[in-house]
């Protein structure tokens, strides 16, 4: 190879790496690298949310409401027990989670997105007809009532047909 076509590499090499080198000096501009993110991924045993609520409670995807009544709402989902039940764990707050041999409930617990309800869950296993184990849940509404403002005691105790001592008013009318 000819002499002053090496030359011609080497000072074309030289170039090449110095602008390079260049290239990665700062600016001037304070702009944060872009990062290339993974998408986003399920933790083991997570499901995803669905379209359906109840009560200002998600729903698994993997979810179908049974049926729906003024203070209820029943569910059935693919999920196991024990994803359903973690599901609604990560979606709730406050009250009392109580696990059980066949069902698990969950009393006076909060939807996160809905801080002004209370709600009682029972969620319980079932093995379907393909043999799979799938769940039940009944979400029951049990907000209490808003106190009428302005009222006694006194007079909440008798619109409820008590006496204020918690006994019941008037024994012959119990409805």
């Amino acid at each position: 190879m000819p002499r002053t076509l090496l030359a011609a590499l080497t000072v074309s090499l030289v170039v090449g790496l110095g602008a390079a080198g260049c290239s990665s000096c700062k600016r001037g501009d304070d702009k944060p690298p872009v990062e290339n993110k993974p998408p986003d991924h399920l933790a083991p045993m997570e499901a995803v949310e669905g379209k359906e609520k109840a009560f200002g409670l998600p729903l698994p995807r993997l979810s179908k409401v049974e049926a729906r009544f003024e203070k209820s709402v029943h569910v059935l989902s693919m999920l196991t027990a024990e994803e359903l039940v973690n599901f609604v764990s990560v979606r709730v707050k406050d009250g009392k989670i109580t696990p059980g041999t066949s069902s698990t409930l969950l009393y006076n617990v909060t939807p996160v997105g809905d801080p002004e309800k209370r709600l009682s869950l029972d969620i319980h296993a079932f093995r379907g007809g393909d043999g799979t184990m799938h769940s039940q849940m009944v979400v029951r509404d049990t907000t209490p009532p808003p106190l009428e403002p302005g009222l006694t005691d006194e007079q909440r105790w008798n619109k409820a047909g008590l006496t204020p001592g918690g006994q019941i008013a008037d024994p012959k009318h119990l409805q």
